[in-house]
């Protein structure tokens, strides 16, 4: 007995070519296809920074009627708040980076303009003197 006339053999370095081509398209397939990380938004988390060291800038600043910085004076009253608030919107408006925006809320009343919606938001709160400031800041 023979052997059989018309079986072929396939060549070795034809199967390891195959082989390191597949390995080579599912490496790059992997990065292709991973998903990406599922954590906050950057943008939303770069302007919580933005917003918190706002706040920390307004809090280190002196106040125009007297007090530790200008923020308790904006929470001492809501005349002092008033007398605060101009020097707070001019300070506001040059710490922030040039296309960002930003509001101040204390309990006796608001600076900056309202934020539109459908914007991206950050947002710090800081405890000074018994009361809540809250900033918002959003970027366009």
């Amino acid at each position: 007995m023979g052997e059989p006339a018309g079986r072929g053999q396939l060549a070795t370095s034809l199967v390891e070519a195959a082989v390191g081509a597949l390995l080579i398209l599912s490496v790059v397939a992997g990065f292709l296809w991973v998903p990406v990380e599922g954590g906050a938004d950057p943008t939303a988390t770069a302007l919580d920074r933005t917003a918190a060291d706002t706040l920390s800038v307004l809090a280190a600043e002196p106040p125009v009627d007297g007090g530790r910085n200008r923020l308790s004076a904006a929470c001492r009253s809501p005349s002092s708040f008033a007398a605060e608030r101009d020097a707070l919107d001019r300070r506001l408006h040059s710490a922030l980076p040039t296309s960002v925006f930003g509001r101040i809320e204390t309990p006796h009343g608001t600076v900056g303009p309202a934020r539109p919606t459908g914007v991206p938001t950050g947002s710090a709160t800081r405890t000074v003197a018994g009361c809540t400031v809250t900033l918002r800041v959003w970027a366009v």
